[in-house]
């Protein structure tokens, strides 16, 4: 014990260790490498070494990379084992023999690693799989869909066609050379005052339906002409109707140009006639009505849209003589009361007028008036 513990200045030959043996079985080759790799292998946690093992199992299931391998081979201690590197029959022997696998149920933790790296890559496969499926459903039902929606549009379409095109008109557009031309002004009779007259009897409005009562038999074409007598002037004339109205080259002044309310206006003022629809004496005498002075006020929009008559509502066209003009139009027959309105006569045997019927037609205010007026649209204006 004594020679442990000799001073620096007595040396002495220090003894000889005695060579280190060689153990035959694999895990003494192991232990023989790692003693002659490094004298003091540094010691690992028994969590470090198993976490390194189960690296070395995985990684034994597929082919290491090269870089993992010769980063291993370069580390601190100098040497790197592989528990695949071995023959084959002594590797599958090394890893059934391991310690880390023999004891605490290793062989079944590797079974569920590998069962578990089996159920990723099946669920993967079959994830892939669904997504392509998904994928290729969507686009068909995107395509349905768009085709869906393009029939919906084009019924649409079709559907707005038929509500402004009509059997004998013409569609929702402007003419050539508009507004030159012919037209028939389709429209029906909206309503009728008779406020300036006792006897009501003694004005009408053809076709003497309103529309609310029907819409079909309301009906009242307007037939007009349109001509240029110079350019940029415009002037209006009337053919043969059952309104009795009638007028020739009348100007027509364009009002609001450029807005969505521009529309051409004409006013005419004649005569009306009227057959009363009652008898007016006691001998019930035939007779006819004349109203002086009466007004006709017209409005042609270029474009506002019309609304009547509706196929849709079962409204029927009419068989209009000429192109229907394709916006909407107001007219009104309008008369102030007063004296002499209205002035009737008996009719003799041969029509022709005879003695003044003054009974039961005492003059109204001026303020009261007598009106029909026709539109082609619903909407109550303001022109």
């Amino acid at each position: 014990m004594s020679s442990f513990f000799r001073s620096p200045g007595n040396k002495a030959a220090e003894p000889e260790l005695p060579p280190a043996k060689r153990i035959s079985t694999p895990a003494g080759q192991r232990l023989s490498v790692i003693l002659e790799n490094g004298d003091n292998p540094p010691k690992k946690s028994r969590e470090t070494h198993r976490v390194s093992l189960r690296k070395s199992v995985l990684a034994g299931l597929g082919e290491a990379p090269r870089e993992s391998l010769e980063d291993q081979s370069h580390n601190s201690s100098g040497y790197s084992y592989s528990v695949w590197s071995e023959a084959s029959g002594e590797k599958l022997n090394n890893l059934r023999d391991h310690k880390q696998i023999t004891k605490r149920g290793g062989w079944k933790r590797l079974a569920l690693i590998i069962a578990a790296l089996l159920i990723i890559v099946v669920a993967t496969v079959v994830g892939v799989v669904v997504g392509l499926k998904k994928g290729s459903s969507n686009k068909n039902k995107a395509a349905a869909s768009t085709q869906s929606g393009i029939a919906a549009v084009a019924s649409a379409s079709a559907s707005h066609a038929s509500a402004v095109i009509t059997p004998g008109a013409v569609p929702t557009a402007t003419p050539s050379n508009f507004p030159i031309g012919s037209y028939s002004m389709v429209t029906f009779l909206d309503t009728v005052q008779t406020n300036c007259t006792a006897n009501p009897s003694t004005w009408t409005c053809y076709p003497y339906i309103e529309y609310n009562t029907d819409a079909n038999k309301a009906m009242a074409i307007f037939n007009l002409i349109i001509s240029s007598p110079s350019s940029g002037k415009f002037q209006i004339s009337s053919t043969t109707n059952p309104f009795s109205i009638s007028f020739s080259n009348v100007p027509l002044d364009l009002l609001d140009s450029g807005l969505d309310t521009e529309r051409y206006r004409f006013q005419i003022t004649q005569t009306k006639p009227v057959s009363p629809s009652s008898a007016l004496t006691s001998d019930n005498s035939a007779a006819e009505c004349f109203y002086n002075s009466t007004n006709l006020d017209a409005y042609l929009y270029t474009k506002m849209a019309k609304s009547y008559p509706d196929p849709s509502q079962n409204q029927q066209s009419g068989n209009p003589t000429f192109p229907v003009w394709p916006f909407a139009v107001r007219l009104e027959q309008i008369v102030g009361g007063g004296q002499d309105v209205p002035n009737c006569w008996k009719l003799d045997n041969g029509g022709g007028l005879g003695q003044q019927i003054t009974e039961g037609l005492a003059p109204q205010d001026q303020g009261q008036l007598c009106s029909c007026l026709y539109k082609n649209w619903r909407t109550p204006g303001t022109y």
